[in-house]
């Protein structure tokens, strides 16, 4: 577990890189030089799930880190398959996530082809689907295509979701909805990556300052 965190931590920095050299900006690609040789933007800290909770809609897990591991509201937490969900409560060893697979849980995310976002939902049929609102009607995909995060707050760029296997239903005729098979494997879930942001609450700050 601690491997895969550190693999995980490698592969965010290698991702941040890459996108440095497609943008040709000298500047960017300067920045990210300078920045990688101090701490890296994410950090992930290993965890077991030590219990499930599937019955009815109000789903979630618990986890054996707490805030004595670093562990914080707001964190986002991943398996090896892909995004698994949200830390919501935390105690000094465990904490209580809100998975992908509960009604209040909200994710920008798009198609991996595609610059449209969209919002990730759970509508409850069952814990291996759910659905990508708010597309344009001109949105163009194809059963199969990968769906991945996009702006985030709490989880990086690019992070697999699921994928499409058909079209949805929609209340508003100028949106298309999307159904995707879910990444991660609630019924076997073990072990989870809680991902740490270091550069969040600076960014929380900021942004709450446009609020007031």
């Amino acid at each position: 577990m601690e491997r895969n965190a550190q693999l995980e931590q490698e592969l965010q920095v290698w991702r941040e890189k890459a996108d440095s050299l497609l943008c040709g900006d000298s500047l960017s690609i300067e920045a990210f030089v300078a920045d990688s040789t101090g701490e890296p933007h994410f950090t992930f800290i290993p965890a077991e799930v030590v219990n499930l909770s599937f019955s009815g809609v109000n789903n979630y897990i618990t986890i054996n880190k707490g805030s004595k591991q670093g562990i914080k509201p707001d964190m986002g937490v991943i398996s090896h398959q892909g995004v698994v969900g949200v830390v919501s409560n935390v105690s000094s060893n465990f904490a209580v996530v809100i998975p992908v697979i509960n009604p209040k849980f909200r994710l920008s995310v798009r198609l991996k082809h595609s610059e449209n976002n969209g919002s990730l939902y759970w509508g409850g049929r069952t814990i291996s689907e759910a659905e990508v609102r708010e597309l344009p009607r001109h949105e163009v995909y194809s059963v199969g295509d990968t769906v991945i995060t996009s702006f985030s707050r709490i989880f990086p760029k690019n992070l697999v979701i699921g994928r499409v296997n058909g079209l949805g239903k929609s209340a508003d005729d100028n949106f298309i909805t999307v159904n995707l098979e879910l990444a991660t494997d609630f019924y076997t879930l073990q072990d989870v990556l809680v991902i740490n942001d270091r550069f969040y609450e600076e960014q929380v700050a900021l942004e709450e300052l446009m609020e007031q």
